[in-house]
């Protein structure tokens, strides 16, 4: 026997008495595909009460093969939906991508500037202390060069006044 319907695709052809689920009038008579043994094997005759409805399994036939249809445009819409999404998404993963190597070039075109200005501030810095020691040294000489014309001015201011004592 056929497992009780769950789906309305799927039907149980048994009597309703026997199973205790009560069908549409569409499906009640639809030919069984699988007919009932008895306990010998053989198949059990048809019960004369009950008639193939002809039209009926027509109609029930359509009607699957409508839900099929349905459901396999149903599948092409969805496949075709997710072949968007998986172009959209591979295109984004692509842009993004390029936006990170550009962003890593402009990063090392910076690094590059920075460490280029950064050998040029301790180039400066070192010009700066060198300037800075011959501006010592030059002080250091026009301290020297004025102690020394201080001695000369002390020794010739004594030359002249003793010159002029005399």
């Amino acid at each position: 026997m056929i497992a009780q319907a769950v789906d309305p695709l799927i039907v149980d052809h048994a009597p309703p008495a026997r199973t205790g689920v009560v069908l549409p009038e569409a499906q009640r008579n639809v030919v069984p595909l699988f007919a009932e043994h008895d306990a010998s094997g053989s198949p059990k005759a048809p019960d004369p009460a009950e008639e193939a409805d002809w039209p009926g399994a027509i109609q029930l036939v359509r009607d699957v093969g409508a839900r099929v249809r349905r459901a396999r445009e149903l599948a092409h819409d969805l496949t075709r939906q997710s072949q968007v999404l998986v172009q959209r998404s591979i295109t984004d993963a692509e842009a993004a991508e390029e936006r990170a190597r550009v962003a890593e070039a402009a990063a090392q075109s910076a690094m590059r500037r920075a460490a280029k200005s950064e050998k040029a501030a301790r180039l400066a810095e070192e010009r700066a202390r060198v300037a800075e020691e011959q501006m010592q040294a030059a002080k250091a000489s026009e301290a020297e060069a004025r102690l020394w014309l201080g001695r000369l001015y002390s020794c010739l201011r004594s030359e002249f006044d003793s010159l002029t004592l005399e």
